[in-house]
């Protein structure tokens, strides 16, 4: 998911189909299907392999820890699928228009997607640490994040107040893009 969600900006800004970091024989579109497939997979297997722990006997709390970790993972899971099913039509979208985003509305995509992306690398190792404190901060970050999204979309809407060319034809777009993000 890491992978994916670093990945998924690229294509956004360029035309060049690149290279998957991992998989040189894939381009970054087809690393970041394949890392679905991948994603839907666990999701699947370790949803299976919960529920079947579930119903051994097991302790309160290990029980609401089996359910948490399938919120989790179930969580996840989503994340991959806004990439994949909502993400990638929208660089198609973004390439049949032919245009770049503004300069300024660029710079701020990256900054979002490079804070979304240490965002996913914090969860990453709260988990590998099993750290409910690093979770906690993760969570906390993510009030921060919504107040950004929410200056970086004002941003933007007065950039099309402007009547800047690029920022109105791309305008739908960047605050798809923002959102899913």
């Amino acid at each position: 998911l890491e992978r994916m969600v670093k990945a998924i900006i690229i294509p956004f800004f360029t035309d060049d189909p690149g290279q998957d970091e991992k998989r040189p024989d894939l381009n970054l579109i087809e690393g970041i299907e394949m890392r679905e497939g991948k994603i839907d997979y666990l999701d699947h297997r370790i949803t299976n392999f919960l529920l079947h722990l579930s119903q051994k006997e097991v302790t309160d709390t290990q029980a609401n820890e089996i359910f948490a970790m399938i919120s989790i993972v179930h969580h996840l899971e989503s994340i991959g699928d806004i990439i994949n099913k909502n993400m990638l039509p929208l660089i198609a979208r973004k390439r049949s228009l032919k245009l770049d985003f503004s300069s300024e509305g660029r710079e701020e995509l990256e900054l979002y997607h490079g804070k979304v992306v240490r965002q996913i690398s914090r969860l990453s190792n709260a988990f590998a640490e099993l750290n409910p404190d690093r979770a906690k901060k993760v969570m906390k970050k993510q009030e921060k994040y919504s107040d950004l999204e929410a200056k970086y979309t004002a941003f933007h809407l007065a950039r099309v107040q402007e009547s800047r060319h690029e920022s109105i034809k791309t305008h739908e777009i960047h605050m798809e893009l923002l959102d899913m993000m």
